[in-house]
């Protein structure tokens, strides 16, 4: 996310430069609302940055926009990583005792009481759906709720 969002505020940054820049170079009406900066002590227009008031007050604008932008972006990355430093270190380990008897309801239930899995519904209907529920080993297993309904799935129709 963060080098996409830079990745694009740097191309607009430059083809706004290359819309000023080709628009300075056709546009040779200079009035008396512009400000003029000599670079050299020539008097020819060699050196000679022309940029009209209300354009700078526009590029002024867009670039406290842009710092703006970059600010929430840097936060939200910030935020992020703080984000996953605690997901990381609040990984749950439960034991499920499947016991003879016990059907995906069951299994389910014990696995959402433990906190491994989020919803106990959703994961009852990928049992089902994957048509292994006649598969469900009697045991004691080891899970983390950072396993996928996969891997889950997999340890407890495995037998031992």
């Amino acid at each position: 996310m963060m080098k996409s969002s830079l990745r694009s505020f740097g191309i607009g940054i430059f083809f706004a430069g290359a819309i000023l820049a080709i628009n300075n170079h056709f546009d040779q009406n200079t009035s008396a609302n512009t400000i003029t900066t000599l670079k050299s002590t020539n008097s020819d227009q060699k050196g000679t940055v022309v940029i009209k008031k209300a354009e700078l007050a526009t590029l002024k604008e867009e670039a406290a926009d842009a710092k703006a932008q970059l600010a929430k972006i840097q936060t939200d990355y910030n935020n992020l990583k703080t984000d996953q430093t605690t997901k990381k270190d609040s990984v749950k380990t439960y034991t499920l005792m499947i016991k003879r008897g016990m059907g995906t309801a069951e299994v389910s239930k014990a696995l959402k009481t433990g906190g491994i899995v989020k919803d106990d519904a959703e994961f009852e209907r990928y049992i089902i759906n994957k048509n292994e529920a006649k598969d469900i080993q009697i045991g004691d297993y080891k899970l983390t709720s950072d396993m996928t309904n996969a891997e889950i799935l997999k340890i407890i129709t495995t037998a031992k």
